[in-house]
C-alpha cells in the first residue's frame, strides 16, 4: 500500500528549508522539459506557496538569454551549455546538476505502428519511407543534429539524402501524409495534432540531449529554487517525466 505520508513529509521538509514566505522563482530552461516541470512545479506550489514561471525556449535561445545578461532564478540547458555557464563564472559554485535526458523518437501519423525492436527493422522502417524529416538546427534546438547522428549510426546517410525535408513544419506534413515519418525529440513528438510516436530508436544508435540544471550567480536568495530542484528530482516525479518523454536523470 502506498504511504501517503511520504509526499507530506516531503512538502513539510521543502516548506521548512525554502523559508516561510512564498517566492516567486523564474526558471529559464530549454523547452524539451516545459511540459514535464509545470506539472510537477503545480504541485510544488500547492505544497510550498512558490509560484514558479517557466520560459521555455531552444536551447539556443537560453544561451541568447543568458549571454544577454537576463535575471532568471534558475537556468536550465544541454549539458555543454551549462559547463560553459559555469566556466564563465555565471553559475553559483556546486549547485549544478544533471535533470533529465531526451532521446530521439520516431514521429507517425496517428493509427501508425512501426516495427523498431531492432537496428535491422529501424533501417528498413526508413529505407521504405517515401519521404522522412527531422527538424531544421537554425531555430537554435538540437533535435535536428540529433536526428542526423542517428541516421549516420545506422549508416543511412546517403541511401536518405535525396527523401529528407529538413524543416521547421515537419510534423505538419507527418499530419497531413506527405512525410511517413520524422526523427524528434520524444519529448516533441506529441505536441502537434495528429501525430503520436511509433516509440524510440534503439539503444544502439540512440543520442540523448542530456539536461542540467544550476542556481545563477546573481541569485542572492536560492533556498527556493533550490527547493525546487530537489523536487524535480525526486523519485515521484518520475512518471511525469517518463509521461512527457523524458527521463529522469539516475535512472
Amino acid at each position: 500500500m502506498r504511504d501517503i505520508r511520504l509526499p507530506t513529509l516531503i512538502a513539510a521538509a521543502l516548506l521548512i528549508a525554502s523559508g516561510a514566505s512564498a517566492a516567486e522563482i523564474k526558471v529559464v530552461n530549454a523547452n524539451a522539459l516545459t511540459i514535464a516541470m509545470k506539472e510537477i512545479a503545480a504541485e510544488f506550489t500547492k505544497q510550498t506557496g512558490h509560484q514558479v514561471n517557466f520560459t521555455g525556449v531552444s536551447p539556443g535561445l537560453v544561451d541568447q538569454r543568458i549571454n544577454a545578461g537576463e535575471v532568471y532564478d534558475i537556468v536550465i540547458n544541454a549539458a555543454g551549455s551549462m559547463a560553459t555557464y559555469e566556466k564563465d563564472g555565471r553559475l553559483q559554485a556546486g549547485s549544478r546538476r544533471p535533470l533529465a535526458r531526451v532521446g530521439i523518437g520516431v514521429a507517425v501519423r496517428e493509427g501508425t505502428t512501426l516495427d523498431l525492436s531492432t537496428v535491422a527493422s529501424t533501417r528498413k522502417v526508413l529505407l521504405d519511407a517515401k519521404a522522412i524529416t527531422y527538424s531544421d538546427t537554425r531555430t537554435g534546438g538540437f533535435s535536428g543534429i540529433n536526428a542526423a547522428k542517428v541516421i549516420a549510426n545506422l549508416g543511412l546517410t546517403e541511401a536518405l539524402k535525396d527523401r529528407t525535408r529538413i524543416v521547421a513544419n515537419g510534423r505538419e506534413l507527418i499530419a497531413k501524409g506527405e512525410v511517413d515519418v520524422g526523427l524528434y525529440n520524444l519529448s516533441e513528438i506529441a505536441r502537434f495534432p495528429g501525430v503520436v510516436s511509433a516509440g524510440s530508436v534503439p539503444a544502439e544508435v540512440q543520442v540523448y540531449i542530456n539536461y542540467d540544471a544550476a542556481i545563477p550567480a546573481t541569485n542572492t536568495a536560492p533556498e527556493p529554487a533550490l527547493a525546487l530542484l530537489r523536487y524535480l528530482a525526486q523519485p515521484a516525479a518520475r512518471p511525469t517525466w517518463t509521461k512527457a518523454g523524458l527521463e529522469q536523470a539516475g535512472e
